[in-house]
């Protein structure tokens, strides 16, 4: 080898190590050990580093779940205490209801039983709420959630609450507390 070839391997070799710490830089990567890498194995070097991840975007998008992850578990909180407000202020109403109608609301039916079994009328509308995307909507009536079946917005599968479930249950499985039968 001689001399010029020598010049020009070097050459070669060094802007391949400058071109493979421009890439690994931009890309959060260490550039000393890029600069040797391509220094040494210049095509090669610089193929590996252009495909490899890029560092500081996987970085920001981390930043900006962590950013995200505090905003809502900041507002899940103050969810919860203004639930807890509402509750402690609906408590102390009922209570004071309950004390000057001289009764106890706050005792559970015995066995469970739902108070449409204990005489309520059955022409007294019954209230529905449905899932959509772990989000619950209504309330609404039977008819309109017969007629979102019906329109194929919701299907059998939709889990629905009312206050005659004690779960959210597929709409196929409350069928039978519709007063039109199944769906």
């Amino acid at each position: 080898m001689d001399q010029d070839e020598l010049l020009i391997h070097l050459i070669v070799a060094i802007i391949g190590g400058v071109v493979g710490v421009i890439i690994a830089v931009s890309k959060g990567r260490n550039p000393v050990g890029w600069f040797f890498l391509c220094f040494f194995f210049p095509l090669i070097g610089i193929i590996i580093v252009a495909v490899l991840p890029n560092l500081k975007r996987e970085r920001e998008r981390q930043e900006q779940v962590a950013v995200e992850n505090r905003r809502l578990r900041e507002q899940l909180r103050q969810e919860r205490i203004k639930h807890e407000a509402f509750r402690a202020f609906t408590s102390a109403r009922l209570d004071t209801h309950d004390q000057a109608l001289g009764m106890d609301t706050r005792q559970a039916l015995p066995g469970g039983v739902p108070v449409r079994q204990l005489g309520m009328p059955d022409n007294c509308p019954r209230l529905w709420y449905y899932e959509v995307n772990g989000q619950s909507r209504g309330p609404l009536s039977e008819s309109a959630l017969q007629d979102l079946l019906r329109s194929g917005r919701i299907d059998v599968t939709t889990l629905v609450w009312c206050e005659d479930l004690g779960d959210w249950t597929p709409l196929g499985e409350a069928a039978p507390l519709l007063r039109g039968g199944a769906p």
